[in-house]
């Protein structure tokens, strides 16, 4: 159903138009006439053929329109700074949307090979602006060495080990932190979720957080919540790799 379609995929569609524009309301406008436009059709058919692809397209065609006859490179996001309007055109699809290369080419009209070979032209630029400063908190030495080893491999910079609160509230104050991973029990009674909520204050933004913790079910106890993912202990080496990539690319402003 139509209505079905655009209820799951209206909060996607809003952030690509934001994105894509560098203005929240301008995008949402964008969405708004679209959407009316659609409805419209559906209502004078009585039936609909439109998809996922098909509604980005319709929104995307007028995008297109407006990016290229108003300048939007001082408003974007600075990752995006320095694309074309067709490679942001893509890469933001791609990502949030979520849509293969032949999706792609479908909703922006290129060819599979344009779609192809842009992806591969963007996506050194974009990892190089994603990479982030993590922050371990871990009171094994031991483990808090091998998470580094982790980190660096994902291809992001260890911002410092802390093996205590104090440490960690040093290290917090440096403000060069995109990520955290914590274990849970930090000894003497500290809590890691304590360290991080006292983190983010000092920071003054929601900074992800990855707990790798052999006890994952003190969280639920203690209501712990805004946390981007949790790995138990033992842990499983891929995994931490894939919890770090997603949540840093989950929380990447580009993307909120």
């Amino acid at each position: 159903m139509f209505a079905d379609i655009v209820s799951s995929e209206l909060k996607s569609l809003r952030s690509y138009a934001q994105l894509l524009l560098g203005s929240i309301d301008a995008g949402d406008q964008v969405v708004c006439d679209v959407l009316g436009d659609l409805i419209g059709s559906v209502r004078a058919a009585g039936s609909t053929g439109v998809d996922r692809a098909c509604l980005f397209r319709q929104v995307d065609h007028r995008l297109h329109q407006i990016a290229q006859a108003h300048s939007v490179n001082d408003r974007v996001h600075p990752i995006l700074h320095g694309l074309e309007i067709v490679d942001r055109r893509v890469l933001l699809l791609s990502i949030i949307g979520g849509f293969g290369t032949e999706d792609l080419a479908r909703i922006t009209g290129l060819h599979v090979d344009e779609v192809t070979y842009i992806i591969a032209r963007v996506e050194p630029v974009v990892a190089a602006a994603s990479r982030t400063g993590v922050l371990i908190i871990e009171d094994e030495p031991y483990m808090a060495e091998l998470l580094s080893v982790l980190v660096e491999q994902t291809g992001h910079w260890v911002a410092g080990i802390a093996y205590t609160r104090d440490e960690a509230m040093t290290f917090a104050e440096k403000r060069d932190i995109g990520l955290i991973l914590s274990d849970i029990d930090l000894g003497n009674d500290v809590c890691g979720w304590t360290v991080v909520h006292k983190i983010r204050e000092t920071l003054g933004y929601r900074v992800p957080t990855i707990f790798i913790t052999a006890h994952p079910e003190r969280l639920e106890e203690d209501g712990c919540e805004n946390r981007d993912g949790v790995v138990p202990k033992p842990f499983d080496i891929w995994r931490v790799r894939e919890a770090v990539n997603n949540a840093v690319h989950l929380n990447a402003s580009i993307f909120a």
